[in-house]
């Protein structure tokens, strides 16, 4: 972030333009709080450690800090319209894209995606970054304009500025590679061409090694996967389909990250990707979605920690499942405003109806603390991170607390309402705990897997509309079996047909085409 001069008199005029007069802005940002209401727009400070703001990442008033993140992705993507109308000028019809950086804090994606003709992203997951939350990113960057991305960015081999840079092991590249396919790339670009000979990207991989030739590892397997992708022309242009949505929100991230308390454990994209990996583990399509998308066509929207509603979220919300749609959303829902500002009458504030519960109160669990939980067909199990004090208002519940002094309060409850049905987690569970409440989730909303045979295999599906392309990737560090829905199939990539029970090692990739049957 930027705090100069020449920003802190941008931001005012960024401000003037939205509130229109410094009553509405001090209203919006509560400033009567410590005594800070500002009688001039001149009085406005930027929000950095001078004024408002509490170390790197909390603040005095998230009101303005809020604000200031929305600011600041605003000029930046002013900055890009600006050079791409420089480029205009002289060529109309090449593409202009940029770098976006996956779940990157400081820019708004959404905004971003609508200025871009293609989305392009670099992606850099490091030797322990989870399959799955790589997999979410690419549901991310093809949900920004909902058409196939670009990945802009990868290295062939290792990256340089991380902690830790591990190599990438033979044919995990190539697995990589088809896992950005699978979920909506039509195209792979590396970075780099050549070591830099020098400065801070000496070591940073490139297809061509300090050595300067051809005879290396890195090398072949980046030749040999441009040989394969040019015979899979057909896959581009592809679409992925899912019935589940996913909602991801910037306002949301910056709001949740910036509130003091309840627990600094709490992270908005660690909360997104847990739920996410459920649909992962179970190969379950998802689109990911900002708060203003289109809900028709999904039977299931899944909205974690949605701590800022804004105007008109709720009512969406609430027409989606009135309509039939299942919803999921969790603690740490529905307490703000779009200025950070707590909706009073109860949390889950305008969602409190639609959940059909009251949360008094939001105890805090340290690293160390646990609290015991019950499923009404007695499975028990552990809960973390946070636990909603919950009265039941319609609602019914799934799980109980059966520790500390809330011990038999409910934990997770499920709500009908109108024609569909919301359910509502006030606890992080253990995994077992919390798998077993997705699936009522899962069966609740109609949603079936890409594949109904249980597999460890990350399986993913593109469609045209004649044909289905299912990718097949092994992250798992042993041999996975080939599931029999897939035996007797030919695997596009090495044209041979598959056997039934056939081993699949570590990074091995099948792609199978199959007529769809309308």
């Amino acid at each position: 972030d930027c705090y100069c001069d020449n920003c802190e008199k941008a931001f005012r005029v960024w401000l003037k333009d939205k509130y229109q007069t410094i009553d509405a802005l001090n209203k919006a940002w509560n400033m009567t709080f410590w005594g800070h209401t500002v009688y001039e727009w001149d009085e406005i400070v930027l929000p950095n450690a001078l004024s408002e703001g509490i170390g790197p990442d909390k603040t005095a008033f998230a009101g303005i800090s809020i604000d200031y993140r929305r600011f600041s992705s605003d000029s930046l993507l002013e900055n890009f319209k600006m050079e791409r109308a420089a480029i205009r000028k002289f060529d109309p019809n090449t593409p202009v894209i940029t770098n976006l950086m996956g779940t990157f804090k400081g820019l708004d994606y959404f905004k971003w995606a609508k200025e871009m003709d293609i989305v392009s992203w670099d992606n850099y997951p490091a030797y322990n970054t989870p399959w799955s939350l790589v997999s979410m990113t690419h549901d991310l960057m093809r949900g920004l304009k909902k058409q196939p991305f670009m990945l802009m960015e990868q290295t062939p081999s290792q990256q340089n500025w991380q902690p830790y840079n591990s190599l990438k092991k033979p044919g995990q590249m190539r697995a990589q590679s088809y896992q950005t396919i699978a979920h909506g790339a039509d195209t792979i670009q590396f970075f780099q061409l050549r070591r830099s000979i020098g400065a801070c990207e000496k070591f940073h991989g490139a297809v061509i090694e300090h050595v300067g030739h051809e005879n290396t590892r890195v090398f072949r397997e980046t030749a040999d996967l441009g040989k394969e992708l040019s015979q899979l022309s057909e896959i581009m242009g592809t679409e992925n389909h899912g019935k589940t949505a996913l909602l991801f929100d910037w306002d949301n991230y910056w709001a949740l990250e910036y509130t003091s308390g309840p627990t600094i454990d709490l992270t908005y994209v660690d909360q997104i990707h847990h739920y996410y990996r459920y649909f992962y583990d179970h190969n379950i399509p998802v689109d990911m979605v900002s708060e203003m998308d289109d809900l028709t066509g999904y039977d299931l929207v899944v909205a974690p920690v949605l701590y800022m509603v804004k105007a008109g979220v709720a009512e969406r919300l609430t027409a989606f499942v009135e309509k039939g749609g299942t919803l999921v959303t969790t603690y740490m829902s529905g307490i703000v405003d779009q200025s950070d500002n707590v909706h009073l009458g109860g949390y889950p504030g305008p969602l409190r109806q639609l959940a059909g519960i009251w949360v008094e109160e939001i105890d805090a669990l340290a690293p160390e603390q646990v609290n015991q939980v019950r499923i009404n067909d007695h499975l028990s199990g552990s809960s973390y991170l946070v636990s909603d004090i919950i009265h039941l208002e319609g609602a019914e519940a799934l799980a109980h607390y059966t520790s500390n002094f809330y011990a038999g309060m409910p934990a997770v409850t499920k709500h009908a309402y109108g024609k569909g049905t919301v359910f509502y987690f006030g606890t992080r569970l253990d995994p077992a705990s919390f798998d077993h409440i997705m699936n009522d989730v899962k069966e609740t909303a109609g949603i079936a897997p890409i594949l109904a045979e249980q597999t460890a295999l990350e399986i993913t599906r593109r469609q045209s509309e004649s044909h289905d392309y299912y990718f097949l990737i092994n992250f798992q560090s042993a041999p996975q079996t080939l599931p029999t829905r897939f035996a007797g199939k030919v695997d596009l990539l090495s044209g041979m047909t598959l056997e039934d029970k056939q081993q699949l090692p570590q990074y091995s990739t099948c792609i199978i085409k199959e007529e769809r049957h309308l």
